[in-house]
């Protein structure tokens, strides 16, 4: 963490990458101090930084901020930096993170983005991809923001999964205010990243950075819904750069939104994606055996109704199977629905979840 302090003095980037690349560890640079200046041709400058940094008060008092909030801070050169993202062109030299850091490193890593501007059919397409991937036991990467990416991290977090957040902002600022409450449960039961320092506020230019992470990390990415010139294209493409796969989720042809999946589809760069088990099918990933496990817990009329429930059917189709009265019938299938048994559709039409 102590290479942190180079960049508090304002190193450029690019010599702290050089320098972390020659010593494994921050104070190895004073034992061959002189060697670097010859060798990596350091300024004066340069070299002034580098000393002043063993006194940055700075440095100190940021220690003592993330000590106080929980949040832990790991450099390119640490154990558990993540290898996936360490195999991109310009990996972060810096990641802030609140939670489970262990995540980061799972063989199981695939990102979702998508429009902010979901459509029902991308909401409900991104809540069966996902619930797919928890049961295959996959983490699951967004970027926090609304529309796609919030539904992919509550989806993951609905069904006991994990799930990564990349922020466009500082690991101390929280955006956008209507995820708070969705963060603070990612920080517990998921992780939080960040590469850019505290105090950054959100801004256009950031959110592309945050983009390559969120490719970088993953061993493939899902598009769900997206224009033509949307921002979830820029991160398509940043896979593509890296080597790593692209699925697409297909849409209706007059829809905007749907215009940027359907071409990457069109143009084969990206893989046509109806549902999760398809990543899981790709990689040969074993799916866990959730399903079985939570039907055996049905019992008595919740079972009736669950086996019922072979197809969509009007409330008065299973009333008229199960042999129940309207508000028995109504109170059972609300409680299938919140333990996630059942979904209920417009116009009094239901479904099987599982």
């Amino acid at each position: 963490m102590e290479w942190y302090r180079l960049k508090l003095m304002g190193l450029k980037s690019s010599k702290i990458r050089v320098l972390m690349a020659e010593c494994q560890r921050y104070n190895d640079i004073f034992i061959k101090l002189e060697e670097l200046i010859e060798t990596l041709n350091l300024t004066k400058d340069d070299t002034d930084l580098i000393l002043n940094s063993k006194k940055c008060e700075k440095y100190l008092e940021m220690m003592d901020y993330l000590e106080k909030n929980k949040i832990g801070l790991l450099d390119i050169n640490d154990y558990r930096y993540p290898e996936n993202l360490k195999n991109i062109a310009k990996p972060p030299l810096f990641l802030f993170y609140k939670g489970n850091i262990e995540l980061l490193n799972k063989e199981r890593l695939i990102s979702i983005i998508g429009t902010r501007r979901a459509t029902k059919y991308g909401e409900l397409g991104c809540e069966k991809i996902v619930k797919d991937l928890v049961d295959g036991d996959v983490v699951v990467v967004s970027g926090l923001a609304l529309g796609i990416d919030s539904i992919a991290h509550n989806e993951t977090l609905k069904y006991k999964g994990n799930t990564v957040a990349v922020l466009g902002c500082g690991i101390d600022i929280y955006y956008p205010k209507t995820n708070i409450s969705l963060r603070k449960e990612i920080e517990k039961n998921g992780v939080v990243i960040s590469e850019f320092p505290l105090g950054m506020n959100p801004t256009p230019g950031n959110f592309p950075i945050r983009n390559r992470i969120i490719a970088g990390l993953s061993k493939g990415t899902i598009i769900i819904e997206s224009s033509l010139k949307g921002g979830s294209l820029i991160t398509a493409n940043l896979s593509l750069e890296e080597g790593r796969d692209v699925f697409a989720l297909p849409g209706d042809i007059t829809y905007p939104f749907s215009q940027g999946c359907n071409n990457l589809i069109k143009l084969s760069q990206a893989k046509l994606l109806t549902s999760g088990e398809d990543i899981l099918n790709e990689y040969n990933w074993s799916k866990k055996n959730r399903e079985g496990e939570k039907l055996n817990k049905l019992i008595g009329i919740k079972l009736k109704i669950y086996n019922t429930l072979k197809t969509k059917m009007h409330l008065e189709e299973i009333k008229r199977e199960i042999s129940c009265n309207t508000s028995e019938l109504l109170s059972n299938l609300m409680e299938l629905e919140i333990e996630g048994y059942v979904q209920s559709l417009p116009a009094g039409y239901y479904r099987r979840r599982l």
